[in-house]
């Protein structure tokens, strides 16, 4: 009995002796799926409206997953002398807290005496090679951060920023 073949494209794969090829249609079904998703990605991008639409459909955010508005505490500037073998400079610096609650109530508990001399103690440890360099005022925020978190416990503060920095 002989077989038949509605397929010419298969037939002639069987009478070479080799199988049919279906690997060329997952290449076309991934090349579709990956050119449907950039256009997607295109409008939600570039299409005005889009992403509203799209936001629109996905579930409602809860309380607890708003992202939380930042607040900030500015301090009285400081103004410190630096000791560098017998040559004197001076370091003003201005700083922000950024802290986690209401402004309003948390600044009676972060501009406290406690804090400004740690701050102050801190910076006239320091020396006038330790301010200069492209890092200095990285570091410089570092430590301030860890010993401001140390003062207000853990959670309360979310970054220092320096907001003036002269050394003269």
């Amino acid at each position: 009995m002989s077989e038949t073949v509605s397929n010419p494209a298969t037939a002639s794969a069987k009478a070479k002796g080799r199988k049919p090829r279906r690997g060329r249609w997952a290449i076309f079904l991934v090349a579709g799926l990956v050119l449907l998703g950039g256009a997607g990605a295109a409008a939600y991008l570039y299409v005005p409206g889009a992403a509203g639409l799209v936001e629109g459909l996905l579930p409602a955010k809860t309380a607890e997953h708003a992202p939380v508005q930042p607040s900030f505490v500015e301090l009285p500037e400081m103004t410190v002398t630096l000791t560098n073998g017998g040559r004197t400079r001076q370091l003003k610096l201005t700083l922000a807290l950024e802290v986690v609650g209401d402004p309003a109530t948390l600044r009676a508990e972060v501009v406290t005496p406690r804090l400004y001399d740690s701050l102050v103690t801190y910076l006239r440890t320091l020396r006038d090679g330790e301010l200069e360099g492209a890092l200095a005022l990285d570091r410089l925020r570092a430590d301030l951060f860890r010993r401001v978190d140390l003062l207000l416990g853990t959670g309360v503060l979310r970054d220092v920023l320096v907001t003036g920095f002269v050394v003269a």
